[in-house]
């Protein structure tokens, strides 16, 4: 091989690592769970990754069938379905749905939107009803604790390799 030949190879690898490094810093990660209280009303969860330096304020919304069910924007209506029995609160890395009267009898997909920067990124679940667990303090552990729990884990036995 000649030597420009393994320095263009060379340059085209470390430019293409730098490309998807940036792309991967610009993504947001996102979870959610959800689950059915005892009034059988839908509580879901959709925990994000901030954003470090966007001057745009943060929204974050749900949809179901490309129906908005409820926004931390005040200025979006919801669905005539949906308005007045859903609430959507935005923290620091969480944005939550409530919604009052959970009645589907088919599977849905629920989507939850974050915008913080200039594109909203998503994720969705499908729910069944009668799949739902209830809402405990085992199930906000199921789904926020596990990084809490591999950490309390994993520590006995790194402490055992020093």
């Amino acid at each position: 091989m000649q030597k420009s030949t393994v320095v263009r190879m060379m340059f085209c690898t470390a430019f293409a690592t730098l490309i998807l490094l940036g792309v991967a810093t610009g993504q947001t990660a996102l979870q959610i769970s959800s689950c059915l209280t005892k009034e059988q009303n839908l509580q879901m969860s959709c925990s994000f990754t901030p954003a470090s330096d966007t001057k745009l304020s943060k929204t974050c919304y749900f949809m179901t069938e490309n129906k908005l069910i409820g926004s931390t924007n005040t200025s979006s209506t919801p669905e005539p379905t949906f308005k007045g029995r859903a609430s959507v609160s935005l923290s620091d890395n969480k944005c939550d749905l409530y919604l009052k009267g959970f009645s589907d009898d088919k599977p849905k997909n629920y989507t939850c939107y974050i915008k913080q920067t200039a594109t909203p990124v998503s994720i969705y679940a499908t729910l069944d009803k009668s799949k739902l667990q209830t809402c405990s303090a085992w199930c906000v552990v199921q789904h926020s604790g596990a990084a809490l729990l591999l950490a309390f884990l994993t520590f006995p036995l790194l402490s055992e390799l020093l």
